[in-house]
């Protein structure tokens, strides 16, 4: 009988920082897992390096097609049929899944219904609260606006109603009193500002981790899935801080670097508690413990010397409507969809309707000053990437100008400038496999839906290829 796998999808963690924080914590389970398990480097290829976005390059990785077949680069884009996640087709192959928080798990009314499926909590980008079960859709609410309004900074803002629901529920939910007491110590310190608000982002993997092992130990499924963004958010901010000497310039003063030296090292101490976890789990039930990442992240050496100076607030596009309205001349229908800044996303009902407006914004797009903006067009939606320059004060759109609220932007105080950019090359380890194998350290990203599909025995697609390793 094969053994049941569950799987940490470790967003753009890069075996550097893996292996940094054993160097530091020897005793910990990172340090454990990297000394008992085969350890392997991903590499993203499909695309070149300036176009890597998670989004995209997690539809590569688990769907084992590269980006010229399945088009997926944001996080609404369509997902085509034909090119199906490795875990759908492992439930359509009648293998017990679960899943929490993944990529492109939503809308997942439109397959949760199937018994293969034993828990689905899908993305914090998801397009409506589905799970399943449905008690989790109150929390589920509380995480989709959470994501909204902490799109680039952080705030102790949050639904009310959503918060209450999701309070009731925490033990329904399998949330543990650990996970209680920390976020209630962390959001105490914030409001003494003892420590960086920006530590708010640390909460929500907790308690997605604990719902996970909570469904994980009640259904034990053939393979399990938890994705988190919350160590790959820290590092985008402050890789600098950790990683001083990987620049050419000095773009931060050495009182900001201690003051923000330790972000990241505190995500990963989160991270390794739950790892401690499906260790012992692992071992327990006789399972395979894989934790992949899809791409990694490095330094951002095009940072300019003294960045902290030179700006200290950016703008976060939260009416899209205005600014659509200010591009185009005829009136559109569609909706707005979560997206991570500064992407926007629109749907609309059809592709016809999509491409109209998505002419009037590129013919619109001569004509702007001050506005950054790109725009791209997938079937019915079309996904914007806009930021505004810094030091101006009107934008201009066809020869009218207008200031930042009124196209629809608000401004924010900012400390961090994106120190970590998008890397290459990832990181996979698997643990507690008997017969785990590689023919080499590095490994293609494409080979790994592939050779989950070889495990399970399922046959695979011709458009994958054959996987250089074994689970």
């Amino acid at each position: 009988m094969i053994q049941k796998v569950i799987v940490v999808e470790a967003n753009e963690i890069p075996l550097k920082l893996f292996k940094y924080y054993q160097s530091i914590k020897l005793n910990s389970s990172i340090s454990y897992l990297l000394e008992n398990s085969l350890v392997l480097e991903t590499l993203a290829q499909d695309v070149d390096e300036s176009f890597l976005y998670p989004s995209q390059t997690w539809a590569s990785c688990n769907t084992g097609s590269p980006y010229a077949l399945h088009k997926i680069h944001w996080y609404n884009d369509p997902k085509p049929q034909e090119f199906p996640l490795y875990w759908k087709v492992l439930a359509e192959n009648a293998f017990k899944v679960g899943l929490v928080n993944t990529l492109h798990s939503s809308p997942a009314s439109s397959y949760a219904e199937n018994d293969s499926y034993k828990f689905v909590i899908p993305d914090s980008f998801a397009v409506d609260a589905f799970t399943k079960p449905s008690y989790y859709q109150t929390f589920q609410q509380l995480n989709l606006k959470a994501t909204s309004q902490n799109s680039r900074v952080s705030t102790l803002k949050a639904p009310l109603q959503e918060l209450l629901a999701t309070i009731l529920n925490l033990p329904r939910y399998g949330i543990g009193l650990k996970t209680i007491f920390d976020a209630v110590s962390l959001v105490s310190k914030i409001l003494l500002k003892q420590v960086n608000k920006e530590r708010l982002r640390n909460l929500q993997f907790p308690l997605i981790a604990d719902m996970f092992m909570h469904q994980l130990q009640k259904h034990k499924p053939d393979l399990a899935i938890l994705f988190t963004n919350h160590v790959a958010a820290n590092m985008h901010r402050y890789w600098y801080a950790l990683f001083p000497n990987d620049y050419p310039l000095k773009a931060y003063e050495q009182e900001w670097v201690n003051k923000y030296s330790n972000e990241i090292i505190e995500s990963l101490d989160i991270l390794d508690y739950y790892l401690h976890q499906l260790i012992e789990f692992t071992q327990n039930t006789n399972s395979i413990l894989v934790i992949v990442s899809s791409m990694g992240q490095h330094a951002n050496i095009t940072l300019p010397e003294g960045v902290q100076k030179l700006s200290s607030h950016d703008f976060r596009l939260e009416d899209a409507r205005k600014l659509v309205d200010k591009l185009t001349t005829s009136s559109f229908q569609y909706k707005v969809e979560a997206g991570m800044v500064p992407q926007y996303s629109l749907e609309f009902s059809s592709s016809q309707d999509a491409e109209k407006c998505f002419s009037e914004i590129q013919d619109c797009s001569k004509f702007l000053e001050n506005i950054n903006l790109k725009v791209d067009l997938n079937r019915n939606i079309i996904t914007l990437t806009t930021y505004l320059e810094h030091n101006a004060t009107l934008y201009g759109v066809k020869g009218q100008h207008f200031t930042y609220s009124q196209l629809g932007f608000v401004k924010f105080n900012i400390e961090d400038h994106h120190s970590g950019c998008h890397y290459p090359k990832g990181s996979l380890i698997i643990f507690n496999s008997k017969t785990s194998s590689a023919n080499s350290t590095t490994i293609n990203y494409l080979e790994y839906a592939p050779a989950i599909l070889n495990y399970f025995g399922v046959q695979r697609p011709e458009y994958m290829i054959e996987p250089s390793f074994k689970l």
